[in-house]
């Protein structure tokens, strides 16, 4: 009895204790807690609709070398049918020829993405096929649609289960890019890529789905109308997204499906409520290159505007923003409620720290105010684990000070900030002047910049076939390498001159001269029919043979830092110190 008593006495006391530490939490946390007590559109949904939707097709590549092929079977009657329509004569020759391939074509339309973005394309050949190599390829323009089966369908059918062609949602062409992991792999001629090479036709809404116990048309129809209020587009900055307008060329059937979603979005709209638990998102112009940062301030738009607490509410932020611990997650409230909050932002600026005045200068960047722009740069410059989040946020404000500050890096002697810096000014606007873009063979782009600065080559590995020329004159010096199974490039010792051959079991024997600047090494082979693949070979064996006067990066673009990891940094008082 007297140990059941004492059992007794000890859960009373302990749970006698549970409101007692209540009761000595923190006053300025209680106050906290109580200010920031706003629901959000965050709490009442979650985001859906993430999965990219793959298109894909049967396409034509021609200007092969006697190794490819086209199998018999449904591929090639798809095939057939499909040139047909587009009054292509002697279709049969055509297919039956060595020097053209039968190949599948895919590409993914990322959530969020606006009508006429750019598709990266992979391009293969099915397994029936015979041919040895995709090698300087070409891929006619080819139908993409999104495909289903009828077992997926309608799972109780009970037929055989077959592919069934839907909408077509894109289209592609273009040179191939082939050899570009491992140019010896015998795998790797057999499939091929193309940067940029596709279109999409549709537009990709993200949806927000409303949690069960908040479904209702009120509701709905109250975060659309949130986020109209809050997030607004420019109807003349889509041409900012449509990076292939060849390839927009829309069929009657996809063009229904457009009008029908532009009804759905009337003018600038972001959001429309589709029923009591969906409503579909845009993403704005000024966060196509953040589409989770857009996710995320979206979600903090307060559900409802309250004018009796909002002071308090905005009152706590700007307290919060202006400290390093909580500046990330306050930066991005501020946001969510619009440019009123320039003036806190704005003040934010004069801090002492610099992850508060990296915060909000860009959530000023956003917002659509260059009044960050400066510091936005300054910061991005100096602190590596800003570069990614800097960067994206000066390509996303199409403002003239903003490509000046980009145009500005180029020149900087850190290699990841200036190759960063290219990327962003070229996502931002292709055609500017400082980018000094060429397209040879029209397979590959040759960029010459900064002249002035320090030398650097630079290319990457994805996204786009670019060789980037830092500084003036780049030289090749006295050497022998084969780019290639065809090129070889030669500068004998003492020789101004570098010859550049191509040996080809169809095209013979071609030689070129030119000058030993690698930029017209470059061009030299292009002229004797290099792709891109080709060209990085050449590069990556020049820098092993130390055969060129300045660094070769590859790949050298600035890496992600999350914003939790941000977020966790603000805690240390070293941080960005």
């Amino acid at each position: 009895m007297a140990g059941r008593i004492c059992a007794f006495a000890l859960c009373f006391l302990f749970a006698g204790c549970l409101p007692l530490q209540l009761r000595t939490k923190p006053v300025e946390e209680v106050e906290k807690e109580n200010d920031l007590a706003t629901k959000t559109i965050g709490d009442v949904t979650d985001v859906a609709n993430m999965q990219p939707i793959q298109v894909s097709g049967v396409g034509l590549v021609t200007g092969l070398e006697g190794t490819g092929h086209s199998p018999t079977g449904t591929w090639r009657s798809l095939l057939e049918q499909q040139l047909r329509k587009q009054r292509v004569d002697n279709v049969k020759q055509l297919l039956d020829s060595p020097n053209n391939a039968l190949v599948l074509v895919s590409a993914f339309i990322a959530p969020g993405s606006r009508k006429g973005e750019a598709l990266d394309v992979e391009v293969t050949l099915p397994p029936q096929s015979k041919a040895s190599s995709l090698r300087g390829g070409y891929l006619q323009d080819c139908v993409l649609r999104n495909h289903d089966s009828t077992r997926n369908l309608n799972p109780e059918y009970s037929g055989s289960d077959r592919l069934l062609q839907g909408h077509i949602l894109g289209r592609a062409k273009g040179p191939l890019l082939v050899g570009i992991g491992n140019p010896d792999e015998p795998a790797e001629l057999r499939r091929a890529r193309i940067w940029g090479g596709g279109v999409s036709f549709i537009e990709r809404p993200i949806f927000l789905e409303l949690k069960k116990d908040d479904r209702s048309t009120r509701i709905a129809n109250a975060i659309a109308g949130r986020i109209n209020l809050m997030f607004q587009d420019d109807p003349r900055r889509q041409q900012l997204v449509q990076q292939n307008p060849r390839l927009l060329l829309l069929d009657d059937v996809t063009q229904q499906l457009n009008q029908k979603m532009e009804q759905n979005f009337a003018g600038s709209d972001m959001a429309r409520a589709v029923n009591r638990e969906i409503v579909q998102i845009r993403v704005p112009i000024a966060y196509r290159f953040n589409t989770e940062r857009y996710l995320r301030v979206a979600r903090l738009v307060p559900l409802r505007e309250m004018p009796e607490d909002q002071p308090k509410y905005r009152r706590r932020l700007q307290k919060m923003l202006l400290d390093p611990a909580e500046t990330v997650r306050a930066a991005l409230r501020l946001e969510a409620l619009g440019k009123e909050s320039m003036p806190a932002l704005k003040a934010g600026l004069q801090h002492e720290h610099p992850l508060v005045r990296f915060t909000s200068a860009e959530a000023l960047t956003y917002l659509g105010s260059a009044a960050g722009v400066d510091e936005l740069a300054r910061l991005t410059e100096q602190h590596q684990p800003l570069r990614l989040f800097g960067l994206m946020a000066l390509a996303g404000l199409d403002e003239s000070v903003c490509r000046q500050k980009l145009g500005e890096m180029l020149a900087s002697e850190d290699v990841e900030l200036r190759s960063g810096a290219f990327r962003a000014l070229r996502l931002m606007d292709e055609t500017d002047a400082r980018l000094g873009g060429e397209l040879l063979n029209q397979a590959f782009w040759l960029h010459k910049v900064a002249p002035g600065s320090a030398k650097l080559v630079h290319f990457a590995m994805g996204k786009r076939a670019e060789v980037v020329l830092f500084g003036d004159d780049i030289q090749v010096s006295p050497v022998k390498v084969l780019a290639g199974p065809e090129f070889t490039v030669t500068i004998d010792t003492g020789d101004d001159r570098c010859t550049v051959s191509r040996i080809s079991a169809q095209s013979g024997v071609a030689r070129k001269q030119c000058s030993t600047r690698l930029e017209d090494v470059i061009r030299a082979m292009a002229e004797l029919g290099a792709n891109y693949p080709e060209v990085v070979d050449l590069l990556r064996k020049l820098n092993d043979e130390q055969a060129l006067d300045c660094p070769v990066a590859i790949n050298s673009l600035p890496q992600e830092v999350s914003v939790e990891a941000l977020q966790e940094g603000g805690r240390n008082p070293d941080f960005l110190r």
